[in-house]
């Protein structure tokens, strides 16, 4: 049945998984957040309501086309496809989305930042937001979030943190660290489906001010007042997104943690970052293997050497082995390509994996590197 919301078990138990999201990312109780489809529409929702409470006037009535000095959003280079699908949405356009350079971590460069946001001040732009990257795509890379929330308050922006990837990572004893300053944040995007281990699909979203949240989507019609006792006498959780018609996403989420605990699910995000990093010493130890990025968390970034092999024809061998390991179902591996450096990608997410299924995936890849290098082989064309 639909979600909207109401006086109802299903909706009370929609908003204490949001709670608890909350709760974990050490967000206040007044704080508010909805759970959606996944990360990319998690960031949808918070940049947007980004986007109407900088513009500095108000946008539903009036549009983008009345907001007087255009908005300017910051992330790096290395920011997920779906900001951009964002920035299109909401009308802004893809050049309203400044990607700053990386550093030799592939974190965003803050000096660079602060220079970027500078020259857009002096060209007549309003600085309206910068994302913050809690694990990049590619490579799980973690910004510097503690200095992005310093340099978002002196600036007057409002600080985003796209943690689809790692800002789970806060409730992981041995590695919270990492994500220091993400509860700085004033909106956050996360991914229970990711290391909460939900099945597809469930996102959530958490902003830090409820009103502005709210106000940023709330439509009451006729057909949907509020009614002092009854299923409408509840809060409509439609008030808080794009989505009317709301699926049951939070059942599967709150029984999960109800009987595994958010320990436990801290321990298994320890357990996959040390195997990342198990990995990462393996590829190194290696001859004929190499890293092409510094592993952070639980994404390992790496490459076939092959015989004097480069540009293209190395792409084609290292393509070829991920096909085959993937075909022979050794591993379900993806490549990628990182300040122009193909390579191949390991995300290390499942709770099953143990360090002998690591060891197999290196010896794996070296063998059929040397089987395809061979004479004769034919390798995908670029």
């Amino acid at each position: 049945s639909n979600l909207g919301g109401g006086n109802h078990a299903a909706a009370l138990m929609d908003s204490q998984v949001v709670d608890w999201c909350k709760q974990m990312m050490g967000f206040p109780q007044s704080a508010s957040g909805t759970l959606v489809s996944g990360g990319s529409m998690a960031n949808i929702i918070g940049l947007t309501v980004a986007r109407n409470a900088r513009a500095g006037i108000d946008v539903r009535e009036h549009g983008v086309a009345a907001i007087e000095k255009p908005l300017r959003f910051y992330g790096s280079d290395q920011l997920h496809s779906c900001h951009r699908k964002a920035m299109e949405a909401l009308g802004l356009g893809n050049r309203a989305l400044r990607r700053i350079p990386t550093d030799a971590g592939l974190r965003i460069d803050i000096d660079a930042l602060r220079s970027a946001i500078a020259e857009d001040r002096k060209a007549g732009f309003r600085p309206a937001c910068v994302i913050g990257t809690a694990g990049t795509v590619n490579t799980g890379a973690v910004d510097d979030l503690q200095a992005l929330a310093r340099l978002a308050a002196q600036e007057d922006l409002w600080f985003h943190v796209d943690g689809c990837i790692g800002a789970l990572i806060a409730i992981a004893p041995e590695n919270s660290h990492r994500v220091a300053g993400i509860e700085q944040a004033h909106s956050i995007a996360l991914d229970p489906h990711k290391w909460l281990h939900a099945p597809f699909e469930v996102g959530c979203v958490l902003i830090r001010d409820a009103s502005a949240h709210r106000s940023t989507f709330a439509v009451t019609p006729e057909y949907l007042e509020s009614t002092p006792r009854g299923l409408a006498s509840g809060q409509w959780l439609h008030d808080f997104g794009l989505q009317t018609s709301r699926g049951f996403r939070a059942l599967k989420v709150w029984m999960a943690l109800k009987q595994h605990g958010i320990e436990k699910f801290g321990r298994l995000i320890d357990q996959n970052i040390a195997q990342g990093h198990y990995l990462s010493g393996l590829i190194e130890a290696e001859p004929t293997l190499e890293l092409t990025a510094p592993t952070s968390i639980n994404i390992v970034c790496f490459r076939y050497r092959g015989d004097g092999l480069t540009g293209e024809r190395q792409k084609a061998l290292n393509t070829e082995i991920m096909l085959r390991l993937q075909e022979d179902g050794i591993a379900a591996v993806s490549d990628t390509t990182v300040h122009g450096q193909h390579c191949l990608r390991v995300a290390i997410n499942n709770h099953r994996t143990r360090r002998e299924d690591l060891d197999l995936l290196v010896r794996e890849t070296v063998r059929l590197g040397q089987e395809v290098s061979r004479p004769g082989v034919a390798l995908p064309s670029p």
